[in-house]
């Protein structure tokens, strides 16, 4: 469940760092393509337009100077083709200047020119007074006074665009510091979102197949090391129980010649009870050594635990612990019932020697969806919960290990009995548990559909 709430965590962290760097970098596209435009609009050619103008309407006005004094008709038709030139470029350039204000300072410009090119032409009509030395000096003043309303609205205009290209400038540079700023944050937002990314593949994939691996590595070292210690368990347990067997025989006959009471009869109950967990511990050495194959049937987790509940029930009672059933219905699993009693009164009585006297044991059935052998699948929990002393986590380390043991007069192998019934069954168990806050014991086990009840393959 902490993998799953952590893998969505970096999920929704990668989709919303991606969101950002989406923003930032349309954001940044979108300054661009405005600074592209600026600069487009600002064209070489109307940065200088007033210039050109008043460069052009000098050449006219010495056209027309020339016309008028020497008589030439070549100034005139000069003068004619020149100034519709200068017209039809000005009316061209009305629109594409990049304020209103300068635009409709262009109007004005051709509208003066019109009417300087109306003025100009009547000067060169009136050529004849113009033949004198004192009349060539008012002709110069006349037709530069045409030219100077053109000329002024010219300056103004230039004026005009020289405060736009400071203007201009200066909003570039911000442009160009904000985009900057951005490509900065899309950088870190990028580098940000690929460590996530590696964190977020290695926390989702590589670290669980990790786990997974090791896990499999340590069962691996642990059934090998199992199968080895079985064999030799075998093998002793034969040696042991020839002997304790002709032990008891003897025994029994030597208790017949006994009086009753006498000290003799209390040594010889004394030897024959110690026999008899000498057998015990034999048969455990046995069933560690050679475990049963299951015989498996489809049950509902429900019978297996009133089972246990009905056997174990009056034990706890004397103890003065309670013993809670939390289970859901329809719950069915496919094992051998014997075993999984076996487990579970094995785990019940481990809870019980926890807490000693007055305290709880829980039994929780349920299903869910988790890893079992390597895998996602649906499973069959049964968690066995106390409220006992709880294990340290250095004894946690050992509990499935054979002969490790915390007990007296245990043999260790209670645990590891039960966690090999329940490999065998496919399934396994795990601890969980802290310093003086309980333990829970958790036995997984795959889950029966109700359409695979009456299947024989299941």
């Amino acid at each position: 469940m902490k993998i799953r709430l952590r893998s969505f965590g970096y999920v929704l962290a990668i989709v919303l760092i991606a969101l950002i760097v989406a923003w930032v970098g349309r954001n940044t596209w979108w300054d661009l393509r405005q600074l592209h435009r600026s600069f487009s609009s600002v064209q070489a050619e109307d940065v200088y337009l007033p210039e050109y103008v008043e460069t052009t309407i000098r050449k006219l006005n010495e056209n027309v100077i020339l016309a008028v004094q020497n008589h030439d008709p070549v100034e005139k038709n000069a003068f004619q083709d020149q100034s519709n030139d200068l017209g039809q470029w000005i009316r061209s350039k009305q629109n594409t200047l990049t304020t209103p204000e300068q635009r409709q300072m262009m109007k004005l410009i051709g509208d003066e020119f019109e009417r300087y090119i109306s003025q100009s032409h009547e000067l060169i009509d009136k050529e004849d007074q113009f033949a004198l030395t004192p009349a060539k000096a008012i002709l110069l003043d006349e037709v530069q006074s045409n030219a100077a309303p053109t000329v002024a609205l010219c300056e103004q205009l230039e004026e005009s665009e020289r405060a736009e290209q400071i203007h201009f400038v200066k909003d570039s540079r911000e442009a160009l510091v904000w985009v900057q700023e951005l490509l900065i944050v899309v950088l870190l937002m990028l580098a940000f979102l690929i460590v996530s990314v590696v964190i977020a593949i290695y926390t989702g994939v590589i670290g669980p197949l990790r786990v997974e691996l090791l896990k499999s590595r340590t069962l691996a070292v642990r059934n090998e090391k199992l199968a080895s210690l079985g064999t030799l368990a075998a093998g002793i347990a034969h040696e042991i129980r020839n002997p304790l067997t002709a032990i008891n025989v003897r025994l029994h006959c030597l208790k017949k010649n006994l009086a009753a009471d006498s000290s003799e009869q209390e040594d010889a109950t004394i030897i024959g009870s110690e026999i008899q967990r000498l057998e015990h511990i034999v048969q455990e050495f046995l069933q560690f050594a050679r475990p049963a194959e299951p015989k498996f049937v489809v049950v509902s987790a429900d019978s297996l635990i009133a089972k246990v509940s009905s056997l174990l029930g009056g034990q706890l009672e004397r103890s003065s612990i309670h013993l809670d059933i939390e289970s859901k219905p329809d719950i069915w699993a496919r094992v051998d019932p014997r075993q999984i009693e076996q487990v579970l009164i094995n785990l019940i009585q481990n809870s019980a020697e926890s807490i000693g006297h007055h305290g709880t044991i829980t039994i929780r059935v349920g299903s869910e969806n988790a890893r079992l052998n390597g895998r996602m699948s649906n499973i069959v929990s049964i968690a066995v919960s106390d409220t006992g002393k709880g294990i340290a986590p250095e004894v946690q380390k050992h509990l499935f290990d054979p002969f490790f043991t915390t007990k007296e007069e245990g043999t260790g192998l209670g645990l590891v009995i039960a966690s090999r019934i329940i490999e065998k069954h496919g399934g396994k168990l795990e601890c969980n548990s802290e310093p003086n806050c309980g333990a829970t014991f958790t036995i997984s086990l795959p889950y029966v559909k109700t359409e695979q009840m009456n299947d024989p393959a299941t």
